[in-house]
């Protein structure tokens, strides 16, 4: 645990990264403005729960929520040892250095976004199940969906694992308090309507909202990246490891292996809806692997199932049995380093990226040149934090959608464009934006000949 504490503060305070430009940095800005703009607290894209968890420390700067998913990632690991240890997996503390030695896991644990708060709650939540304190475990569980969407999967497993333990009825009610509680902060201090939770899902499209839909196996042949090799091969293992068991034991034993069901079922349901929903284009997926990374501590307890069953088939004694952990061990750790296209890159996986530090340039070169700017136009939210701009003051910034090209930009505005977020999100092409600064240039030329006309006459 000191050596993976060691690791996280090292990167944590020597390397400059946001763990990507995009989601990352834009959960931080509505962090960091919350205080300025409380609506925010109930802002859907950016995650209730997250916001009110994690605001404290983004005013610390990105450094700030780094710090605080850092703590959620270890925290995490923690859990994950505890949870295997309860379960009664050998060599539980393992599941610590395998958790944080998967690659993208560690570097989105230096990140803004919120794979890492969920996936602390995810594992503390079943933690609590499996110890009986069943009213705080359904508490936060009801709270999941507001740190990520896949929260909706675990009220669902929650339910039904109250409904199969016999004598729990009265639990399921309070996986809807997270509901409850969100849906009475909107309408009383918000003036929202009573369904805002709903209506106001950011993710509610059954269209493909980037043109483009994925493959059967993307989410599959992905964990090589999120996991790394080793221990995506003691994963497929574990399932089995895992699984055959409480098959065999079906009648006998089912309710007695209801928390090992709930890892299992929790984790599979992340994997096959995240298939579905990349493969048909459905709620705005883009295929993004970081999606596995909210059950990564229970992929970890998987993982190391599989390794201790693997032992168990070979037969290997006790004295073999710890050695054999322990080189597997090192074994993700040195493929974490190893320099394999599926480890971290390292250093350039925790610094800033090439465009971060072009915007960087383009920020110095606006304040430069242009500090008086009535109006800035852009989409790239990393610019937003260079330039220590409120992205939520829309009287001097505008995200550039494709609707702004359709009213009138107001003189001595700046538009910057990229060739990613601009066109991918905003949905504006740069001949569109050629076209609109023609139009803007003829509508000037017109106006400065009627003055002059007019002060000829």
């Amino acid at each position: 645990m000191s050596l993976v504490i060691l690791q996280q503060g090292i990167l944590l305070f020597s390397m400059n990264g946001t763990g990507d430009d995009g989601d990352s940095v834009g959960h931080y800005l509505h962090n960091h403005y919350v205080f300025d703009h409380p609506y925010l607290l109930i802002h859907t894209w950016a995650r209730p729960f997250f916001v009110l968890a994690s605001c404290l420390f983004a005013q610390l700067g990105f450094i700030g929520l780094k710090l605080f998913n850092s703590i959620m990632a270890v925290g995490a690991a923690f859990l994950a040892y505890r949870l295997a240890k309860h379960i009664k997996i050998s060599y539980a503390e393992l599941a610590i250095p395998i958790l944080m030695c998967m690659p993208d896991y560690l570097k989105l644990s230096l990140s803004g976004l919120t794979e890492p708060l969920f996936s602390f709650m995810a594992v503390g939540s079943i933690l609590l199940l499996a110890k009986d304190k069943n009213i705080l475990a359904a508490l936060i569980i009801s709270f999941l969906p507001f740190v990520r969407p896949e929260g909706l999967y675990f009220i669902a497993l929650g339910g039904l694992f109250y409904a199969i333990k016999g004598r729990s009825w009265q639990y399921i009610p309070w996986l809807l308090f997270g509901h409850l509680f969100y849906t009475l902060l909107g309408v009383i201090a918000f003036d929202e309507n009573w369904l805002w939770v709903f209506t106001k899902n950011p993710n509610a499209m059954l269209d493909p909202a980037y043109n483009q839909t994925g493959r059967w196996l993307h989410y599959v042949r992905a964990m090589r990246h999120v996991l790394g090799i080793p221990t995506m091969v003691f994963f497929w293992m574990g399932c089995l490891a895992m699984i055959l068991p409480i098959l065999l034991q079906l009648k006998k034993k089912f309710k007695s292996n209801l928390i090992s069901l709930f890892i299992l079922a929790g984790t599979a349901s992340v994997i096959v809806t995240h298939t579905i929903f990349w493969k048909f284009g459905l709620f705005k997926s883009f295929g993004l692997t970081r999606n596995l990374l909210t059950v990564a501590p229970l992929m970890s307890i998987i993982a190391l199932a599989g390794m201790q069953g693997m032992w168990r088939v070979l037969r290997l004694d006790s004295v073999r049995t710890f050695w054999v952990s322990l080189v597997s061990t090192l074994g993700i750790i040195f493929f974490l380093y190893s320099g394999s296209k599926f480890a971290v890159k390292f250093p350039q996986d925790f610094q800033l990226s090439p465009l971060q530090e072009l915007s960087t340039e383009v920020a110095d070169y606006i304040k430069k040149e242009h500090p008086k700017a009535q109006m800035l136009y852009h989409y790239y939210p990393y610019l937003n934090l260079e330039l220590e701009q409120d992205p939520f003051d829309w009287q001097h910034y505008t995200v550039l959608f494709k609707n702004v090209l359709d009213n009138e930009i107001p003189s001595n505005s700046l538009i910057v464009w990229d060739d990613w977020y601009a066109v991918m999100e905003g949905k504006v092409k740069l001949d569109m934006l050629k076209q609109k600064i023609r139009a803007c240039e003829d509508f000037q030329s017109n106006r400065e000949k009627k003055r002059a006309k007019f002060n000829y006459i």
